[in-house]
């Protein structure tokens, strides 16, 4: 039987300076605390106050992390799995209360009372599930019965993939979630063909029904209205028909050993929670999040049952929210924060692979202060998102444009040399200049002041890159603006 154990004491490690402390200031010892919870870093000096906000921001970054785990649906778990002997459980989230009906500290404390709370006839099957993904270091996804402290039977469906290996054996970390209103709803569907036909009919979730090759042979009236095809129209079509325009959330297309129904049917294995969208008749991009589930009878599958949702309005503000995090709200280029991220992968990938660079270009507006006292903030707005289509046309599809405040810029070129970059450089500050913002029939000049700079592997950080294109920003204009300047790398 696997047994569950608090995690062990960490052990102290020295460490070096901190980071962003001059050396005069790193005189006082540090040591990192080392074991199988989070990381810690332990320190002994007189700066009270510096200690102090560290502690404040470690407290602070904890706090964040277990109020989401907390909001998480379900229960986070991390254990360790050794090739012999029992799991050691060394994090649950608070959902654990949830679904067990115990705490996460009786449970930690008592370590083979989550164990015991499986039904006894799944036990077995789960140690097979959990000694095989020892063996072969995949996924581990299983589903069993528990009772819970309250007395109820649940279906709990569980997930975890290894993440690292210690001498104590391989870490996992995953999530355990209820599934017992799945499983009531397969069990019906199994009892009784009248009860199926009845849920089948009746479900607010889409259902459609497909052959061995993935033809739909049946659906439901939901979803014949969120897929908006009648059932003649739907009958004989495959999931992976073009017309469908199948698409990942980043864009990308489903193939098809990527589409959820072939998946299950391909493998025998039910699938969950991926999330697809298609085109629908009079609607465009509708977003689903799609189960497959293989019906197998002799050992042969059979057929798929495919159940979705319609999760449009929610991927949508999702997009949004993720879009408002990384885009400048008046131009539509991306923020300050997106530019640097992007910025700083450009930096690691080159330290991990040197190959060409990637240069940077810092722009300023001249005399932009001018515009805004003499014509008002609505057209110094107007110059702005008028600069940023002219820069956006100049560019490839690679390069990266972004407004980093005010009047100011950032052009990220991927795989480009300095000398490169200034050829770009010329023709956007040539473009400005030859393309003034038409107001009221009044021509409003723009000029630009630019500088450019390289990666270099030399450079300590992606910051140092920065510092240079502004540097020579700056030497640009202090030269009489409507210039590029370029500060070459160290």
């Amino acid at each position: 039987m696997l047994r569950a154990k608090p995690s062990p004491p960490g052990r102290l490690q020295p460490v070096a300076s901190l980071p962003g402390r001059s050396p005069e200031r790193d005189a006082a010892p540090a040591a990192r605390i080392s074991g199988e919870g989070a990381p810690a870093l332990g320190l002994a000096q007189d700066d009270m106050a510096g200690l102090k906000q560290a502690q404040e921001a470690l407290s602070a970054r904890e706090a964040q992390l277990l109020d989401l785990a907390a909001s998480i649906p379900g229960a986070l778990f991390r254990l360790v799995l050794p090739a012999q002997g029992p799991a050691i459980f060394t994090y649950l989230s608070p959902g654990i209360a949830g679904l067990f009906g115990i705490t996460a500290e009786q449970a930690l404390a008592d370590p083979p009372l989550l164990w015991r709370a499986t039904v006894p006839e799944d036990r077995a099957a789960q140690e097979r599930s959990m000694q095989l993904a020892v063996a072969t270091t995949g996924a581990w996804e299983h589903e069993f019965r528990i009772h819970a402290a309250d007395g109820q039977t649940k279906w709990i469906h569980a997930v975890a993939k290894p993440t690292r290996r210690t001498p104590q054996g391989v870490v996992w970390t995953g999530v355990l979630t209820d599934v017992s209103d799945r499983k009531r709803i397969e069990a019906a569907m199994q009892d009784s063909e009248e009860n199926h036909r009845t849920l089948f009919e009746i479900s607010p979730y889409g259902a459609v029904y497909q052959d061995a090759h993935g033809v739909i042979t049946s659906a439901n009236p939901a979803a014949q209205r969120i897929l908006g095809l009648p059932l003649a129209q739907l009958q004989g079509r495959s999931g992976l028909a073009p017309r469908w325009k199948a698409v990942h959330e980043d864009g990308t297309e489903f193939v098809a050993g990527q589409h959820p129904a072939m998946k299950a049917l391909h493998t025998g294995l039910a699938v969950h929670g991926v999330v697809m969208g298609v085109q629908v008749p009079g609607r465009g991009r509708v977003w689903l999040l799609v189960n497959a589930t293989p019906l197998v009878k002799n050992g042969q599958v059979l057929s798929v049952y495919t159940t979705f949702e319609d999760i449009t309005e929610r991927v949508l503000l999702s997009h949004e929210l993720r879009r408002q995090a990384t885009t400048d709200e008046l131009t539509g280029l991306a923020n300050r924060r997106s530019v640097m991220l992007r910025l700083a992968g450009e930096f690691e990938r080159m330290r991990r692979r040197p190959g060409p660079p990637c240069s940077v270009l810092a722009l300023d507006l001249d005399h932009f202060k001018l515009v805004n006292d003499t014509w008002g903030h609505a057209v110094g707005d107007a110059v702005l998102m008028h600069v940023a289509q002219l820069m956006q046309r100049c560019v490839r599809s690679c390069d990266l444009v972004g407004r980093s405040g005010g009047e100011e810029f950032l052009v990220l070129l991927p795989a480009t040399q300095l000398a490169e970059a200034a050829v770009l450089a010329e023709r956007l500050r040539r473009r400005v200049q030859g393309t003034p913002l038409v107001h009221e029939q009044q021509q409003i000049p723009i000029t630009l002041s630019l500088g450019a700079s390289v990666i270099s592997l030399a450079d300590a950080s992606a910051d140092a890159v920065l510092v240079r294109a502004d540097q020579a920003l700056y030497v640009a204009k202090s030269a009489g603006r409507n210039l590029l300047r370029l500060s070459p790398p160290p």
